[in-house]
């Protein structure tokens, strides 16, 4: 009979297969690295998946006497050796001052494996921002019954919400960035 690996098992195992960053040529002060980064970014998919908030979390599911936990555990040890508490802890808090470095990486590494420009020669990226409108705000019962509470209201302003700044009334700012000879029609008169 043939084991199969759970699904989040074989996606911790796919970390394994992620490019990653040169490491810099000077050492960092202190005493030398014993786990790699790769261990951490692992157990940070885990955290992730299982929706687990800290240390304590990880390492008690980590514990439980399934197999599918001790192919985790093994998966995050180094040479026979599993990473003290604290370790997790330090390397774990560390780990978004690399994360760009490892996102950037992965991104070329896909855009070599892809090469999307070599068939359709086309990219998009679009972002957007909110800024708010000066003077007070419009509210829902003033607008509703079409009344301005003061003149230095924008009327054609609108609430809108942004994941990091919240509720904003005001307006969004989009920005499109086309990387390639593509050409937007124009609209009609």
């Amino acid at each position: 009979m043939v084991s199969q690996d759970s699904l989040l098992v074989t996606f911790v195992n796919l970390v394994d297969r992620l490019p990653m960053p040169a490491l810099p040529t000077k050492r960092e002060r202190g005493r030398p690295k014993m786990y790699p980064d790769r261990l951490f970014l692992k157990a940070l998919v885990i955290m992730i998946v299982r929706h687990l908030h800290n240390v304590h979390e990880l390492l008690s599911v980590l514990a439980q006497p399934t197999a599918e936990m001790r192919r985790l555990r093994e998966g995050l040890s180094e040479q026979g050796q599993f990473p003290t508490r604290r370790t997790w802890e330090r390397r774990l808090k560390a780990l978004p001052d690399t994360l760009p470095a490892q996102i950037g990486c992965l991104g070329r590494h896909l855009l070599d494996l892809i090469q999307p420009w070599a068939t359709c020669g086309r990219a998009v990226a679009i972002d957007s921002t909110v800024l708010r409108a000066r003077g007070g705000v419009w509210h829902q019962k003033h607008r509703e019954k079409g009344e301005l509470p003061h003149t230095s209201i924008d009327p054609e302003a609108h609430w809108t919400k942004s994941g990091w700044h919240g509720w904003v009334y005001g307006w969004k700012l989009h920005v499109v960035s086309v990387v390639a000879a593509v050409g937007f029609p124009s609209p009609p008169c």
